[in-house]
């Protein structure tokens, strides 16, 4: 990864322009509050504009252009993010799985955006065998703090790991973001509500601007996380270095994962390392705390120097 700063920031969240209990600002406000550089504000085929937020830099958090381009293919939900997107998308209603994923994920590459497949395990939705069959989408959502979405496996139901793995180990390059997908800013804050705060992205970038942020996460510059903060990243097909910053008491793990999932490399302690080698088809790895959190890199290639 090249020089630059680390900025946090929110992918997916909701306000009352589609199905969330807040209106824009008091949402964004809350995400500055609570130290986030950047923000997506991603209604149900919506864009939602705060028109004053170029007056108000200290209020808000840098805001990027969303929306979560929504539709039903015979009952199942498809939802995919537009990240950075030019102009709304409007969603495409085919009755199937593929060619809906496939139609809106175009409709968002034609409006400049990238394209983030959401929650595959929201209401058992979809997984990589359908996914696998869909080009050009940039991520998926290998966390989602929605408390319906279903992000471990069970049940004979692969999790969002799992799915990843086997994209990725199936020839689909693709990244993994980590997301609120926050629903309830009001009220009291539990495990039952779709609250703020838990899934975030942390970009390297140069600087906090979207044109910075779109260009770094298009490329990969970016971990996911839902407590963990890593202190140094090194991700690369040389080599691959990761330096955690520790909370008082808290223990982790890192492990390195390869083709089909497979565990090539286990460190425990806040600094871990792993070199690929020329066996490996591709490497990413996933940090967990003793106190439950995870983080997860973006997979680099072996054969290649390029993700994308």
């Amino acid at each position: 990864m090249p020089d630059g700063r680390w900025f946090k920031g929110n992918l997916h969240t909701h306000t009352t322009n589609s199905d969330g209990d807040s209106d824009p600002p008091h949402v964004a406000a809350w995400y500055r509050q609570h130290s986030y550089d950047f923000l997506v504000l991603s209604d149900h085929n919506h864009v939602t504009v705060l028109e004053d937020a170029t007056d108000q830099p200290g209020e808000w958090p840098v805001l990027v252009p969303g929306e979560e381009v929504t539709v039903n293919a015979m009952g199942t939900p498809v939802h995919i993010n537009a990240i950075g997107i030019r102009t709304r998308v409007e969603p495409v209603v085919v009755d199937d799985v593929v060619a809906g994923l496939q139609a809106n994920v175009d409709a968002i590459r034609a409006a400049g955006g990238l394209a983030s497949i959401n929650h595959p395990n929201f209401q058992w939705a979809f997984d990589d065998r359908q996914m696998g069959r869909v080009t050009g989408a940039w991520a998926f959502e290998v966390y989602n703090g929605h408390p319906r979405t279903n992000n471990l496996r069970s049940g004979g139901r692969p999790g969002t790991e799992d799915i990843w793995d086997r994209l990725l180990s199936n020839g689909t390059r693709i990244f993994g973001v980590a997301t609120d997908d926050a629903h309830h800013f009001k009220g009291e804050f539990g495990n039952d509500r779709s609250n703020p705060g838990r899934g975030w992205v942390m970009v390297e970038a140069k600087e906090c601007t979207p044109g910075a942020l779109l260009s770094a996460m298009a490329e990969g510059r970016f971990y996911s996380s839902t407590g963990i903060v890593i202190g140094e990243l090194r991700n690369t097909s040389r080599e691959i270095v990761i330096e955690i910053d520790p909370r008082l008491e808290e223990k982790y793990s890192v492990t390195f994962v390869g083709a089909h999932g497979r565990e090539l490399w286990r460190s425990e302690g806040e600094s871990a390392r792993y070199r690929p080698g020329r066996m490996d088809e591709y490497v990413r790895a996933v940090v967990r705390s003793s106190r439950g959190a995870s983080a997860w890199t973006q997979p680099v290639f072996v054969d290649d120097r390029v993700l994308l």
